[in-house]
């Protein structure tokens, strides 16, 4: 998941990040290390992460299972476009990871433990820190800056039905601006992974491969939309089902990433910009002689 990451906020099409796959035990040399090409990187997530799901268990407690891999696997392929591996993986954690939709949206966020929709999340507790999404997305009563990320009008522009719960999902800080209701809770759960994002998946692959595995992609959107009591729609298209995971998974960190496999743009930018792409830190450059900045900086 680490490696995942890092790719995508500061690789390209060639070069990733530096691949370190052993410990490091003996500190008093050289450890500059060049960055790895994106396909080496690449292997490797997918590797780990094959493995993973045919060692872990298939119910772990809170800990990762076989399905937490094999939902990050899902989400992985999806990005790099291999739409029958993506949806192959999606369907084996919806048909049998025994997870089921929360009755109702609310229902998904604000966990104290693990809720029924989950399948990777990390554990906050009183003990153990906070939820940083808090400092960022809540108010100050709710234990963040404020909202230094709030909801603007384009944003509820996409919603296509007034009832759409999702659409409403959001209250008030005192400067007046809308935040979301998805992170109010200081000691509450991160979800890293839910299953809605793996219905998502598995419609979208249907879609583009013109198949059913495991049900229709209009359904699938419709179980979606029906959890949100938006109306069901009679038609689809691929672009319903990006405008559909902007509905659902907006302020969960794929919006970004969307844009770039659908190479769509961000305002000016292409998605092949180099500004989408983020700056090597300065402390990388400065203690490590082989790291390559990115262009732009």
């Amino acid at each position: 998941m680490t490696y995942f990451e890092l790719l995508r906020l500061f690789g390209n099409d060639v070069k990733a990040v530096p691949l370190r796959t052993t410990s490091v035990k003996d500190f008093s040399g050289d450890l500059s290390i060049k960055r790895s090409t994106t396909d080496e990187v690449i292997t490797l997530i997918i590797n780990d992460l094959q493995k993973a799901a045919g060692i872990l268990p298939k119910e772990n407690g809170f800990y990762a299972d076989k399905y937490a891999a094999l939902a990050l696997l899902a989400r992985v392929q999806l990005y790099l476009g291999n739409y029958k591996a993506a949806g192959e993986a999606a369907h084996d954690v919806i048909a049998n990871s025994g997870r089921a939709l929360a009755p109702n949206y609310a229902a998904a966020f604000n966990h104290d433990v693990n809720g029924s929709e989950d399948i990777f999340a990390v554990q906050i507790t009183s003990q153990s820190g906070q939820n940083v999404l808090i400092t960022f997305y809540a108010s100050e009563e709710n234990g963040g800056r404020g909202g230094d990320i709030s909801i603007n009008q384009d944003y509820l522009n996409i919603f296509d039905d007034p009832n759409d719960v999702r659409s409403k999902f959001y209250y008030q800080n005192a400067k007046g601006d809308l935040l979301t209701n998805k992170y109010v809770s200081q000691f509450g759960d991160i979800p890293l992974i839910r299953l809605a994002e793996m219905i998502l998946i598995r419609a979208e692959c249907n879609q583009r491969l013109n198949t059913a595995l495991g049900a229709s992609p209009i359904d699938d959107i419709n179980s979606i939309r029906a959890r949100s009591s938006a109306v069901a729609l009679t038609t689809l298209t691929l672009g319903d089902i990006i405008k559909e995971r902007q509905r659902e998974l907006a302020f969960e960190g794929f919006a970004i990433y969307d844009i770039k496999r659908t190479k769509s743009s961000v305002a000016s930018l292409p998605f092949d910009s180099p500004k989408l792409v983020m700056p090597i830190p300065q402390s990388e450059m400065n203690t490590n002689k082989l790291m390559e900045q990115n262009d732009g900086y």
